[in-house]
């Protein structure tokens, strides 16, 4: 006998996860941009905790989009792609920091020193 259930969509817990960590990559990313010219223990934490937001931001995010789509809420599928577009945002960021750096521009240098 095989029953039949009614299943409701749900909104995982781990997409606000998600979209926090790709919010928190990008918001890292600038502090780390400002405090580059800053050698040291803030500077090494501010690129190590955007490192793990990132890296964290794409792997919740990815796990969450490559699940069963169809019992995800609209709600959870955006949080995921809000977070996985944080996650890239920042990479793309820092990939344009560096052409800019290899063509002469500084892009820390509107900071003014210190």
């Amino acid at each position: 006998m095989i029953e039949a259930v009614a299943e409701t969509r749900v909104t995982p817990t781990r997409s606000p996860l998600a979209a926090g960590l790709g919010l928190l990559s990008v918001s890292l990313l600038g502090a780390s941009f400002v405090w580059a010219h800053h050698w040291g223990t803030r500077t090494d934490t501010l690129v190590a905790c955007w490192a793990v937001a990132t890296v964290g931001a794409f792997l919740v995010s990815i796990q969450i989009l490559r699940d069963d789509m169809v019992w995800l809420t609209r709600a959870a599928v955006r949080l995921a792609q809000i977070g996985l577009g944080g996650g890239i945002l920042s990479i793309v960021a820092l990939g344009l920091a560096g052409l800019a750096y290899a063509a002469g521009i500084n892009p820390t240098g509107a900071c003014g020193g210190g």
